[in-house]
């Protein structure tokens, strides 16, 4: 039986992400909702906070989910437990782990990692700030490609870089929506010929408002 595939974005990024990329990340969210996604975000610290606040202050709630590891509100972050309290309060959903407080470190790892791979799956498509390292952003885009979802990354500085072991392309967003300016993946594998791959860049590099119909799952 295939995979169900839900109309939701995945959005997923650096911890360290700066509050600078705080309106970045607000307006794709604000885009995202307008066109009548869903959501989807991990509640830890920078990106995620960034989409949660995003999420509180449009009135949006309702159109998020929240994939946690943890079996509670407690053993969040302490600096987005009440967000998420709110966030929960106003309709929100969260997809609970079951990573308790005071876990070993192995076992919280792991259950990040599980989160990472339920998030992407219940997705249709995945945006991605990388900043520094990233290396768990990094793993969460190695899945979405994996998965053949589609894939839009901004590259946001101190080192971040796109990555390139997928066998595909990135190729960059025009137009002045949210998404623009960010490189969305081309995997090689989804073209026939040249000419197809020629049409589809085409398309990725038209007006930004278009990008949220390429993230949509294409089977």
């Amino acid at each position: 039986m295939p995979e169900r595939v839900f109309r939701g974005i995945g959005l997923v990024g650096s911890r360290a992400l700066p509050e600078y990329f705080r309106a970045q990340v607000s307006g794709v969210v604000s885009c995202l909702i307008q066109r009548g996604y869903s959501v989807h975000s991990g509640g830890a610290l920078g990106a995620d906070s960034f989409v949660l606040d995003a999420l509180l202050s449009l009135d949006a709630c309702s159109q998020g989910v929240i994939f946690s590891p943890w079996a509670s509100v407690s053993s969040f972050p302490v600096a987005v437990r009440s967000s998420i309290h709110r966030f929960i309060a106003y309709g929100g959903r969260v997809d609970w782990g079951c990573v308790s407080a005071g876990s070993a470190r192995g076992v919280v790892i792991a259950g990040l990692l599980e989160r990472n791979s339920r998030l992407v799956r219940a997705s249709s498509g995945l945006v991605a700030f990388l900043y520094g390292e990233s290396s768990g952003t990094r793993r969460t885009i190695a899945e979405a490609v994996r998965l053949g979802r589609r894939v839009i990354v901004f590259v946001c500085g101190s080192g971040a870089s796109l990555p390139r072991q997928y066998g595909g392309s990135w190729v960059q967003l025009g137009g002045r929506s949210p998404l623009s300016g960010g490189y969305l993946f081309l995997p090689a594998i989804s073209f026939d010929s040249a000419q197809d791959k020629d049409t589809a860049q085409r398309e990725a590099t038209m007006e930004g408002t278009r990008a949220v119909r390429v993230l949509q799952e294409v089977h």
